[in-house]
């Protein structure tokens, strides 16, 4: 996706709803440039996921996700505030024949008791959709109430630092930028010409702040760590090839695990409280 930072006090006055709506017919061409990642995310769902099981996808945009879960077999419920979002993937509902796979309805995140009577055997979440959340009290206690005991939640969120990031502040000589990398607990990002603000955290510190209680963590990793953005151009294929592959194998190393731009929480709903 094409998002520019943007800083200062006005930034906290959003509408998240334009913002999508308004990129919701190219949103799938802008975010190819991160399809390496999907591939990872998708592979971890389908470790994780049985044919058959019941998965809530929550802030499903376009529903590149929901396709994929479906094409294995799971039925999945996408849900996102954007109805020009859910008219996307509407539509790939129809043409790719998952009517009896896949169901769609707008419904922002923040409206989840709204499913008060639905169980599901997991949960996804993924590209920032909760990072756009002032925290996330509430829909880990939503989603303690949605996903069946013993059933799991893969969530995929930007990070808090970014190695990339730092790296472009330093290699431009900027150091005071470079040192402010993951220190914000907000940043406001342009989507769609609205600047919408997002709260960013470590893996470990979103697990224990918000899902410690609920959940047992099962895996956390980076992503991004060391495959480059597909903004930066001069590195050539083979070698952005090569930091792929270890990105993804290497993700949950203790260093990479705080260095990507995103990182992976796979938890479990617990049957019992610690």
């Amino acid at each position: 996706m094409r998002v520019h930072i943007v800083h200062g006090p006005k930034d906290a006055r959003l509408n998240v709803t334009v913002a999508y709506d308004a990129i919701a017919a190219d949103y799938d061409a802008q975010v190819r440039g991160d399809d390496w990642m999907r591939r990872a995310l998708h592979a971890h769902y389908a470790r994780v996921f049985r044919a058959g099981q019941r998965v809530l996808d929550v802030g499903c945009g376009t529903g590149i996700d929901a396709v994929a879960l479906a094409r294995q077999g799971t039925h999945v419920l996408g849900v996102d505030g954007s109805a020009v979002m859910i008219a996307q993937l509407q539509a790939k509902i129809v043409a790719e024949r998952l009517d009896d796979w896949v169901e769609a309805r707008v419904v922002r995140i923040q409206e989840l008791p709204s499913l008060r009577n639905d169980r599901f055997d997991g949960i996804i979440s993924a590209f920032a959709s909760l990072n756009s959340l002032p925290d996330l009290t509430d829909f880990a206690t939503e989603a303690a109430r949605l996903v069946r005991p013993g059933g799991r939640m893969v969530l995929h969120m930007l990070n808090r630092f970014s190695l990339w990031e730092w790296l472009g502040y330093a290699s431009r000589g900027n150091w005071p930028a470079a040192r402010s990398v993951g220190q914000a607990h907000k940043r406001a990002f342009v989507i769609g010409g609205e600047a919408v603000q997002h709260s960013v955290y470590f893996a470990e510190e979103a697990y224990r702040r918000f899902f410690a209680r609920d959940f047992a963590r099962r895996a956390a990793y980076g992503l991004g760590a060391l495959r480059p953005p597909h903004t930066v151009r001069r590195i050539p294929k083979s070698i952005i090839f090569t930091l792929e592959r270890l990105d993804v194998r290497l993700g949950g190393w203790p260093l990479l695990k705080d260095a990507g731009r995103f990182f992976v929480l796979d938890l479990e709903r617990r049957t019992t409280y610690p």
